[in-house]
Formats: C-alpha cells, structure tokens, sequence
C-alpha cells in the first residue's frame, strides 16, 4: 500500500471515531428535515456551520506544523484521545438515564429545527464545538497528515477525506432524503429514536471501543 493509502485508512480511522462521538448531530438533521419549512436549505445550511469550524479548525492546526518534525508528539496525543474516549465511556456506565434530560435534549433539538437560515448556521457551529471530542479526536488525524512524508497536494486530499468522513453524521440524512423523501421520512424518524433511545450505550461503546484503540496504539511507541 502507497504511504498517501496507508495515511486514508488511519485518517479514516479518527474519522469514524470523530462522527460516532457526535450521533446527536445526525439526529438534529433529521428533525430539521422532518420540520423546517425547508428541509434541504435549512439542514445544509445546519451541516455548513459545523463543516466551516471544522475547515477552520483543520486550517490552523496544519499551517502551525505542530507534529512536523515527528518525535513522541504523536504518540502522546492518541493517549491523550485514549484517555479522553475512556472517560467519556465510563461517564455514561454511572450515567443513570433520566427521562427529564431526554425532554430537554429533544426539546433543543425542535427548537433547533424551527430556526431561522442564519441561526441554524450558528447552531451547526455550536454543536460542532459542544462536540469538543469530536474535534479533538480530528485533531488526531490531523496530526498524521501533518507527520506524513507526502506533497501538499495530498495533505489536501487526506484532509478533505477526513473532513469527509467526520462531517457524515451532519449531511448523510439529508443526502437520504434529497434520493427518496418518501421513504427517508419514516426511516429518519426510526434512526432518531432508536439513537435517541440508544444514546447512553452508544457513548459507551464508542467510548471504552475507541479509547483502547488509541491508548494501544500511543502507548505502543512510548513504551
């Protein structure tokens, strides 16, 4: 496999992790498409909030060569990321599930769907950034694309690959719905519920799944 192939599947990797951190922003699509006024316009405007930080975020963090010259940097951010994922999993084992958070959660989420073009791109933004692990988790990709021996040319692509990926759990459902509203309506609906309902044990698979992953692999170099 070429070093820019090897790089997509490790960028696709903290990609993966970095969208299953963030199932919330595929459920507030969803209801954005099943209230707005405008479902397509207002949920792309929704996904162009959160993609703009990301790019941003990517931007910043490339431009300062932070893992350039190598070293255990690296290594210590994916422990860092391991250690992150682990207490987000553990956080939700001893997390008893209420059904007044459930309400208020929901009850954001409506009122995120009802909002103005301008709010709703703000509102991407936000929940991009209340996603903190997420963008971290991102930030573990980014420091790969950084320490790679490739052109500028593919750093470009492995990042776009990645913000690909990262970004899918904001834009996947309204691609759904842009093939076949009639029956991503009623599918939507299924996914929002059952992540709604699921939520406290996806953050614990995602957690404790992830964060063994990336303390194996940064504590394989430091030790």
């Amino acid at each position: 496999m070429s070093s820019l192939g090897s790089l997509l599947v490790q960028v696709a990797i903290y990609g993966v992790a970095a969208a299953c951190a963030a199932p919330v922003a595929a459920v507030v699509s969803a209801v954005i498409l099943g209230k707005s006024s405008r479902p397509v316009i207002s949920t792309w405007t929704f996904v162009a909030g959160a993609a703009f930080l990301d790019i941003v975020f990517s931007a910043v963090i490339l431009a300062a060569d932070l893992f350039e010259n190598g070293g255990d940097a690296g290594a210590i951010v994916d422990v860092g990321l391991g250690v992150l994922f682990v207490a987000m999993g553990l956080i939700a084992v001893f997390q008893a599930e209420s059904p007044e958070k459930d309400a208020v959660q929901r009850a954001r989420v409506d009122k995120i769907a009802t909002a103005k073009l301008a709010t709703l791109f703000g509102a991407g933004f936000l929940v991009q950034v209340i996603n903190f692990d997420a963008i971290a988790v991102f930030g573990g990709a980014l420091k790969d694309i950084g320490e790679a021996d490739i052109t500028t040319g593919q750093e470009l692509i492995a990042t776009l690959f990645g913000l690909a990926i990262l970004l899918s759990v904001y834009y996947v459902p309204v691609l759904i719905y842009m093939i076949d509203r009639k029956r991503a309506e009623p599918m939507l609906a299924r996914m929002t519920e059952w992540i709604m309902g699921n939520l406290r044990m996806i953050e614990i698979v995602v957690g404790l799944g992830f964060g063994v992953y990336f303390l194996a692999k940064g504590l394989a170099v430091l030790v």
